[in-house]
């Protein structure tokens, strides 16, 4: 089993790999943002739309 089948197993969010935090380019300048994919729990969320209701972070 390779180590992303895994990860999925357990529920970790592969985007941000369990951090909670993803990098953004938006704007311009990279910053860290909250992982849209799991709301910045850690956990992959299958049927969270990552798009859906996304705030800006000042």
């Amino acid at each position: 089993m390779s180590s992303g089948a895994a990860a999925q197993e357990r529920g970790t969010c592969s985007p941000c790999r369990g951090t909670g935090r993803v990098s953004s380019s938006l704007g311009g300048t990279q910053h860290e943002v909250t992982c849209p994919w799991c709301g910045g729990d850690g956990v992959f969320h299958s049927g969270r739309d990552a798009q859906q209701g996304a705030k800006p972070e000042r």
